[in-house]
């Protein structure tokens, strides 16, 4: 056998079993149809907040029962139900927090049976001051 077969040899190898790896570690490709299963959410929050805009924080995922939201410790608004895009989302006025960077959080929890019970996502809405004009003169 010439070295180069003997090196082509471990990445045939890898090229057959990768395919067949989800079905030994005991993975389904299905979704199964019943309760559990596993639960997965993610976020999208803004970037920055400007006075006299909207904060808009959006979650979306899979076997999620409620989603509560929290900015600096208080909490804003607990979500029960997705809209018509599957979206669980609240509109926050930029004017309710201060100027400066306000910790947040999304606590998401899922429905009964699903793995992992609850999950925190956490974002930080920025509220940016209104910039003065200078005077020139």
């Amino acid at each position: 056998m010439s070295r180069r077969s003997l090196f082509l040899l471990p990445v045939m190898l890898a090229a057959i079993a990768l395919p067949v790896a989800p079905a030994l570690a005991g993975e389904d490709d299905d979704d199964g149809g019943g309760g559990g299963g596993s639960g997965s959410a993610t976020l999208r929050a803004p970037q920055g907040c400007v006075s006299g805009d909207r904060a808009n924080v959006t979650v979306t995922g899979s076997n999620i029962d409620t989603v509560a939201f929290f900015v600096a410790g208080d909490h804003i608004k607990t979500v029960t139900r997705p809209d018509a895009s599957g979206r669980y989302r609240i509109s926050m006025r930029c004017a309710r927090v201060s100027v400066g960077a306000h910790p947040a959080r999304a606590v998401v929890t899922f429905e009964q049976g699903a793995t992992p019970a609850r999950q925190t996502l956490r974002f930080q809405i920025t509220r940016t001051g209104q910039a003065s004009p200078r005077f020139t003169g």
